[in-house]
């Protein structure tokens, strides 16, 4: 069976973090692997996240007067995850704030993930094509939203191929949103191909785990519940997100960009592509490598993707737009960075990384600041995990997707990389200063931003820093 025939199999689901498409999807991955499912109840909180209940809706229209303007039930992705009820009378100005469409997607539903992943900032939103969004004329409108949440589970599938050594590998696809092929489950897909091409082989060098789980929530829930034994044999992991289409694939490194799987991956690209694109931690695709790296666990992660793409988040993501090809070359390359991981790596070489961080202060954005005692200002963490920071109003978001991706250079990029880096950057022992070298921000505002996070007991200073 092809790789993309399997993502036809188990792409046409209503897929979120919990759900009758989640339940319903959990018997076309058993057939595939002898996954153990692994359900966490809805309710449960951790770090400010909470696990949603299953929603449900059963209408959500638009009418003017008598005449049904628009129906979002009729595409899966019409309504915005987690919308609750509403009923009212809005002007076109007022509801507008509730629609989303895309110019460059005209015809095209979006998806809207929001609610899932900002539990303090919940609303009803609605997706319209574009084209017909336009249409759309000053006048009252009457929304009427039906919506409703039961207890349900989160399913986690996890399945481990034992190697000679307890040190494991761990894959990971999200199957989370909703009909969208790419996004991810062309990561599930390749996935599930990679192990099961794995289990053919009649020595392993290495064991390997795959985590196939809605993003954030599930590998956060995951590990977690691990214990401490459990959590120490992941010595790395490699994130496969929106690999089936039809642009070059792109390697972005681990956090500290040194580690094996590093050198391993940065080699098995060059011998396969020749040239290609690849970045550091958070600057080229942002998913669960924040949850991975997070300290405690602190488990070198590199993401494989070919992200961005025109059909990113709407249902334009269908397995038509996939290659087979692609597919296939994803399968290999993972595969390839395995063998060479089985053959070049030991544990005998690993490099050994020096936490403490020097500053060239040549030339270096410190020295057009002004001289503040805050530079020296750090701090300790107070928390285990990745924090939900939107719960606690300290989110920076990333710039507008383009077709090139995100600009993480730009003054909001940087912002965004720190805020995501942050608990490894700590972790490290950067002070204030040395986090303004970094991201090319100023010592001040970076300062008035920790203690944002102190203010919510997330980090402790270990230090006291003179007001300028």
């Amino acid at each position: 069976m092809t790789v993309l025939s399997l993502v036809k199999k188990i792409f046409p689901f209503s897929y979120s973090i919990t759900g009758t498409g989640n339940d319903k999807a959990v018997d076309q991955y058993l057939s595939e692997l002898n996954f153990i499912v692994h359900e966490y109840a809805s309710g449960q909180s951790l770090n400010g996240w909470y696990i949603p209940h299953a929603w449900h809706v059963s209408k959500a229209s638009i009418h003017h007067k008598e005449t049904l303007i628009y129906d979002a039930t009729k595409s899966p992705l019409g309504v915005a995850a987690l919308s609750p009820s509403f009923t009212g009378e809005l002007t076109l100005s007022e509801l507008n704030k509730h629609l989303d469409s895309s110019e460059n997607l005209p015809q095209a539903v979006l998806y809207q993930w929001k609610n899932l992943y900002r539990p303090k900032e919940v609303d009803w939103a609605l997706s319209m094509p574009h084209n017909q969004r336009v249409n759309l004329v000053d006048v009252k409108y009457r929304i009427d939203i039906q919506s409703q949440l039961t207890p349900s589970t989160m399913k986690v599938l996890d399945f481990l191929l034992q190697g000679q050594s307890d040190e494991t590998i761990v894959i990971n696809g999200h199957n989370c949103h909703p009909f969208q092929a790419n996004d991810d489950i062309s990561g599930c897909a390749v996935a599930i191909r990679v192990m099961q091409a794995l289990q053919k082989q009649k020595q392993l060098k290495y064991s390997y785990r795959l985590i196939i789980a809605p993003e954030l929530h599930g590998p956060m829930f995951w590990l977690n519940s691990l214990s401490k034994q459990q959590q120490s044999v992941l010595k790395a992991c490699i994130l496969l997100k929106s690999v089936g289409n039809d642009a070059a694939m792109r390697l972005q490194h681990s956090y500290l960009g040194t580690h094996a799987i590093d050198t391993v991956a940065q080699k098995t690209f060059e011998k396969q592509y020749g040239t290609f694109e690849h970045g550091d931690f958070r600057s080229i695709y942002g998913n669960d490598e924040t949850v991975f790296e997070s300290p405690p666990y602190n488990i070198p992660t590199i993401s494989l993707t070919r992200w961005p793409f025109d059909e990113y988040h709407s249902d334009s993501d269908t397995p038509d737009k996939l290659s087979e090809q692609h597919l296939q070359d994803s399968v290999d390359l993972v595969l390839n960075i395995i063998n060479r991981y089985e053959h070049e790596n030991s544990s005998d070489t690993q490099q050994v990384i020096d936490s403490n961080i020097e500053i060239n202060n040549q030339n270096s954005f410190l020295a057009s600041c002004p001289a503040v005692p805050k530079a020296e200002q750090s701090y300790q963490l107070n928390f285990s995990g990745l924090v939900c920071l939107s719960a606690y109003g300290l989110y920076k978001s990333i710039p507008e997707v383009s077709k090139a991706g995100v600009d993480y250079n730009s003054t909001q990029g940087r912002w965004n990389k720190l805020m995501n880096c942050l608990p490894r950057e700590i972790d490290n022992n950067m002070n204030v200063g040395q986090l303004a070298e970094k991201y090319q921000l100023p010592v001040n505002e970076i300062f008035d931003y920790l203690a944002l996070w102190v203010d919510h007991e997330l980090l402790i200073p270990s230090n006291t820093a003179i007001d300028s």
